[in-house]
């Protein structure tokens, strides 16, 4: 019933406001990226475990079961085995983090292993009503911390749902007082990262890549200097705000990952260098939004040009 209401909403949004989605901005100067995936598991993982699931969706879905966060282990794992090319790798593994690691009830002290480093949740920060963000530090090795925010919650049952959505329909733009409201929580945690002598990356998807966006802007200089932060299908900013990123100097690096045909980053503004990904197959608003792109069996990442 879930699945056959949900698809029933998207196929409805898909015709009011399908062929009135503006074309991303693309970079003709620069050569599609192709990336394939051909082994089973991956490509298994959607059907089984996807927001469309009709067995155990986990994609975009806040779950509360340990057993969850062990199958997201197996996939981030079976991702490195089985994903060769490098940047193919990191952008599977970052989608990963932010649509289906940062959706499961991490506790303080939890451990995860990914792009061979083990990483711990050090911090779980409240945002605002239980809306959470997850400070990962890793245990070995010189890979940066993550600052991961979750994103969109659609569970309407608890009050973080209701935070979040009242989030993504602030009027000063998605996220926007969230933010300000959770800055010197997210402060304190970067500013002692980079006391530590490691600055973080960001990641975030949908609301949570608005949260990235936001960080970027407010406190660039508590951000890696040299690691990717990853945003996925983040709603943009408003043009008062993506103004700012144009006057500031320092500006950390960073990657935006759009799909094609999702309805969310038609709102607001861009200034990000990033890619609009997409497949063969057309995709419905809703099925844009939170579909793994990584691991399909084709997907082509044409370069964007936000000026």
């Amino acid at each position: 019933m879930r699945v056959k209401a949900i698809r029933g909403w998207d196929k409805l949004l898909t015709w009011a406001f399908g062929t009135k989605l503006n074309p991303y901005p693309l970079n003709g100067q620069l050569s599609p990226v192709i990336l394939r995936v051909s082994d089973p598991e991956l490509l298994d993982f959607e059907p089984r475990f996807g927001f469309f699931s009709i067995y155990h969706p986990i994609v975009g879905v806040v779950t509360e079961s340990a057993k969850d966060l062990q199958v997201v282990q197996c996939l981030l794992s079976l991702a490195e085995e089985k994903i060769r090319d490098p940047f193919q790798r990191s952008f599977a593994t970052d989608e990963i983090l932010a649509k289906v690691l940062a959706y499961r009830n991490l506790q303080e002290g939890d451990q995860i292993r990914f792009a061979g480093t083990t990483y711990l949740v050090e911090q779980v920060m409240d945002l605002w009503r239980g809306m959470p963000a997850f400070g990962l530090v890793p245990l070995e090795g010189s890979a940066p911390p993550i600052l991961l925010f979750r994103g969109t919650d659609l569970t309407l049952t608890k009050e973080r749902g209701w935070a979040s959505v009242l989030s993504d329909l602030d009027v000063a733009g998605p996220g926007f007082r969230t933010f300000q409201k959770a800055r010197p929580q997210i402060q304190t945690w970067l500013e002692e990262k980079k006391e530590a002598g490691t600055p973080a990356r960001l990641v975030g998807f949908s609301l949570g890549g608005a949260f990235v966006l936001h960080c970027l802007i407010e406190m660039p200089e508590l951000v890696s200097q040299t690691s990717l932060s990853s945003i996925f299908n983040a709603p943009g900013l408003s043009p008062t705000v993506a103004k700012r990123w144009k006057e500031q100097k320092e500006k950390p690096p960073h990657i935006l990952y759009l799909t094609l045909g999702d309805l969310v980053p038609q709102i607001g503004t861009f200034f990000s260098r990033g890619y609009e990904v997409k497949i063969d197959k057309p995709l419905q608003v809703i099925e844009a939004h939170v579909t793994l792109m990584g691991l399909q069996e084709e997907a082509t990442l044409t370069p964007l040009l936000f000026k």
